[in-house]
This record gives C-alpha cells, sequence and structure tokens, in this order.
C-alpha cells in the first residue's frame, strides 16, 4: 500500500476513535436523563448506579444545586431507569423550568437544578456508599457543595436520615426531606447522638398518619431529637389513607413549595424560615440575603432580619382592610395596605385582616384563650386530650402548622373560619 494510502487510513482511524471518546467523555446530555450502570462500567459493583438529570441550560462553569432522590423497597431497583419514576422526575418537563418543583419566577439568578436518582436492590440506604455515589457525581458534573439535597420515600425516607446521620463529616447536606420513611429504629428512635449530626440540615418531615406501613409513631422522636438538638424542622401530615395512596391532586400544589423550601437552603448560612400571607402577597425584598419569594407570592423562605414588602387588597368580600396580624416578627405599619415585615428566627404565618366580622374557630380535644378570638388576635390552642398525638387542621391554606405534635401552639387569628384537632394514637393503623 502506497506511503499516502496508509498515512491517510492511519488519520481516518484516529478521527473515528476520537470521535468516540468525545462520545464517552460527555458523560450527560443537558434536558435528558443519562445512566451510569455497572454494566458499562461507569460504576464499580458496590457502589449505586444512578441516572443524573441536568438542565437544558446547563453551563458546566457554574456550580449547581443537586437533589438526590433515594427510591423506596418493594423488590428493589437494578437499572437506573427504575429510578427516575418519583415525584421530582416527573416534573421535569421544559426549558422554561414552569413546570419544575421548586421554580419561581420571583428569584433573581434562578436556575435550574441537577437530579440524582440512585438505584439498589432491597436493602438499607447507605451513608458510605452515599460518599461514593457524591464524589463520583461531582466528578461527572459541577455540584454545588453547599447545596446538596436529600430526599427519598419510604425506604428512601429512612435513607434520607440514614445519609444524613451516617455523615462522617466529610459531605453536607443543606436540607433533607424524608417522605414516609420506613423502619427508622435503626436510629435508635432518635435518642443517639448521630440524630444530632443533622444539627446544620433543616428537615421537612411529610408523614400519612394512616401510614400503616411506615409507622407515624417512629418520626416522632427522630424529629423531636433534631429539634432537641438545636435544629430546624418542620412536620407535616400529609392526606391520605395508607402507605401509597393519596386522594390525586389534593398534596401536589403543596410539594412545589416544599421542594423551593428545600432549594432556597444553603450549607453554613442562616436557615431560610417560611413566611406564608393569607390574604395578601409579598412584594419586593428591600433588604436580606438570599431570599426566595414563591411562585404566586403567598409565600417565601427567608433568613432572620430579612425586611419584605407586603401588599393587601382595600377590601375583600366588601369589608375594609383594617391591619396586618402574626404572633412573631414586626410590621413598620400594620395599619398600612402596603408595608414592610421584618423577619423572625423561625416560621410565621401573617394575615391581612378585613372588617369587624367575627370569624369562629372551632377546637376539638383541646382549648382555645381567648375562646372566641376576634381576627388579628393572637390565640393560644393547647391540647386535653390524654393520648394526644398531632393537631390537624381543617384549612392548611391559611393555617399550616410547622410543628403539629406541639400539645400548644399559638398564632394570629385570620379573618377565616378555622377548626382544629387534637388527634390521638387511634388514628394510626397498627
Amino acid at each position: 500500500m502506497p506511503l499516502v494510502k496508509k498515512i491517510s487510513l492511519s488519520l481516518l482511524v484516529l478521527s473515528f476513535s476520537g470521535v468516540a471518546r468525545m462520545v464517552e467523555a460527555a458523560d450527560y446530555t443537558p434536558g435528558k436523563f443519562h445512566n451510569y450502570t455497572h454494566a458499562s462500567g461507569a460504576v464499580p459493583k458496590g457502589d449505586y448506579q444512578y441516572s443524573v438529570y441536568l438542565p437544558k441550560d446547563y453551563d458546566p462553569k457554574k456550580s449547581y444545586p443537586t437533589v438526590f432522590y433515594l427510591h423506596g423497597g418493594g423488590k428493589g431497583r437494578h437499572h437506573p431507569d427504575q429510578g427516575k419514576r418519583n415525584m421530582v422526575a416527573a416534573r421535569l418537563f421544559d426549558s422554561k423550568r414552569v413546570t419544575d418543583a421548586g421554580y419561581s419566577r420571583n428569584v433573581p439568578d434562578y436556575f435550574g437544578y441537577i437530579l440524582v436518582s440512585p438505584v439498589k436492590p432491597v436493602a438499607k440506604w447507605n451513608a458510605a456508599v452515599f460518599k461514593r455515589l457524591l464524589v463520583h457525581v461531582k466528578s461527572k458534573v459541577s455540584v454545588d457543595e453547599n447545596r446538596v439535597y436529600v430526599t427519598g420515600f419510604s425506604m428512601g425516607g429512612q435513607g434520607t436520615w440514614i445519609v444524613a446521620c451516617g455523615n462522617d463529616g466529610s459531605y453536607k447536606i443543606a436540607a433533607m426531606m424524608p417522605l414516609g420513611a420506613w423502619g427508622c429504629r435503626q436510629v435508635s428512635r432518635g435518642n443517639t447522638p448521630e440524630t444530632c449530626k443533622t444539627l446544620k440540615t433543616p428537615v421537612w418531615v411529610l408523614h400519612c398518619p394512616l401510614d400503616h406501613v411506615s409507622k407515624i409513631s417512629e418520626q416522632f422522636p427522630l424529629f423531636q431529637s433534631h429539634l432537641d438538638c438545636g435544629g430546624y424542622g418542620r412536620f407535616t401530615m400529609i392526606p391520605g389513607r395508607g402507605h401509597i395512596s393519596r386522594p390525586r391532586g389534593d398534596d401536589n400544589e403543596y410539594f412545589s413549595m416544599r421542594m423551593a423550601w428545600m432549594l432556597s437552603q444553603t450549607y453554613g448560612t442562616p436557615f431560610n424560615y417560611v413566611l406564608q400571607v393569607n390574604d395578601g402577597r409579598i412584594g419586593k425584598v428591600a433588604h436580606g440575603d438570599r431570599p426566595f419569594t414563591g411562585d404566586d407570592r403567598s409565600y417565601g423562605f427567608y433568613e432572620p432580619a430579612t425586611k419584605v414588602n407586603l401588599t393587601a387588597s382595600s377590601q375583600r368580600d366588601g369589608k375594609p382592610f383594617l391591619k396586618w396580624a402574626s404572633d412573631f416578627g414586626s410590621f413598620t405599619e400594620p395599619s398600612s395596605i402596603s408595608t414592610a415585615f421584618t423577619m423572625p428566627a423561625g416560621d410565621v404565618g401573617i394575615s391581612a385582616i378585613y372588617g369587624e366580622q367575627s370569624y369562629k374557630l372551632t377546637v376539638l380535644g383541646g382549648k382555645a384563650e381567648p375562646a372566641s378570638p376576634k381576627p388579628g388576635q393572637v390565640v393560644t390552642v393547647t391540647t386535653t386530650n390524654k393520648d394526644f398525638r398531632y393537631w390537624t387542621t381543617d384549612n392548611r391554606k391559611v393555617l399550616e402548622l410547622p410543628n403539629p405534635t406541639l400539645r400548644s401552639i399559638r398564632f394570629a387569628m385570620p379573618s377565616h373560619n378555622l377548626n382544629l384537632d387534637a388527634r390521638g394514637s387511634i388514628h394510626e393503623r397498627d
């Protein structure tokens, strides 16, 4: 063969092999799920296989918030395609991100998050293996180490606690959200020092009280230990009648809010606490770091001392605006339709109060002081139920309790009728 042809053939082979290396080196496809499997040799046996989703406008020069979703049990998972079937992945639809869980048009310079969905056979999630997973993910995509989040359902909810409580100090969990967590006695029911490793990690526990597989009674001591150690958290009773049965659409509207709360947290900074506004809207943030205002402006997440502007209508249902009310934090001008609110170090709900009409507060299994609070008046409700487990409310849009397991709760009475019920252990199936 002539020398020129040999050289040309060699260059052609090198060219094809170079293209092959480029394809292998891509390691991800923005806007789509990319799998890392044992079969491909991408991850070694003994480590978690996983899929990764990157925003369509992913820029490797930026560092991205990263959400890890840990799946539940059942028959386990044996391929990354099986791990991406979860409630977070189901909300990643388009490049504008208007459907992304946790998206908000009101956050300056907002850009999407990376979703990592690991898989494994039936067995507990393991903190040491999660550590290796995180290292592998960081070798492939640009992760913001101070904005790593963990959530998961059932066995994945248990795994969320295990990953946080089993941390050897080599990674940071900015926030976590265990959903219907199963079998959490593995952390000695919340009474061990390991639980206090979550001190810098805010937690939002979500659990169905009627779940007969993952007992809600095993979440209470874990959550309480987290609080006793000085941590920050929320506990929400989600609707349903069992482990996986959920009324269709009943809880969907709150999912984006919870994801947004998680994504608003940054490790090593003051916590972003919840601000919920009834019959009014959050305006611009006048002062404060890392503000996160929800997409519909009825809620936001802010560091303490953040000053938030508020607006309300001059009337509602024919009744004139009277004042703003809260049991926590302070208003610049509480009698003005447009005012500013200074965020306290804790979750808070505020209400725009309209007219002199009385609204009824009904308390089952407890008593209110004062017994018939006027709108805007601060009321304390205490249970008289000896078998008390948690409070429920008939209007979560008006009052969603940060910690419904407290025997006494305090809030400013809104311009709405409100029913509260002190539930006992009889409501949990054995």
